[in-house]
């Protein structure tokens, strides 16, 4: 009779052991899982991470290129000033016109020598 109660006890110890060999089996499993995941976490952050950087070097690049094309209008329009000034206005060309068209023989009536001399005989007769 004791023999059967060793013999149950140590069955039980035994069913016992290998239900906690199974659970511990189960646990490494879900734990190596949660690494490999882990893992792949990490590295799919370190390649966002290393694209993220890329984009913002290229973004740092493009507006330095911004900027210098900002500061090469500036002072294209700088010039442009400078020079306007010395251009003509719409009002002084038209005053030039106007002068022009005073002037011109074509369109206005000059008297010659002759005929001022004609006129003034003409007149002291």
């Amino acid at each position: 009779m004791v023999e059967r109660e060793v013999e149950a006890v140590l069955n039980e110890l035994v069913r016992r052991a290998n239900e906690s060999t199974r659970r511990l089996r189960a646990l490494e499993e879900r734990s190596s899982l949660i690494e490999m995941r882990v893992s792949s976490l990490q590295d799919t952050v370190l390649k966002f991470s290393e694209d993220k950087r890329l984009e913002n070097e290229k973004l740092i690049q493009k507006m330095i290129e911004i900027d210098n094309n900002i500061l090469r209008i500036d002072n294209e329009l700088s010039r442009i000033n400078k020079n306007m000034e010395k251009v003509a206005k719409r009002t002084e060309l038209k005053e030039v016109e106007n002068m022009m068209s005073f002037f011109n023989p074509l369109k206005t009536n000059f008297v010659t020598k002759e005929d001022v001399e004609r006129i003034i005989e003409e007149k002291m007769r």
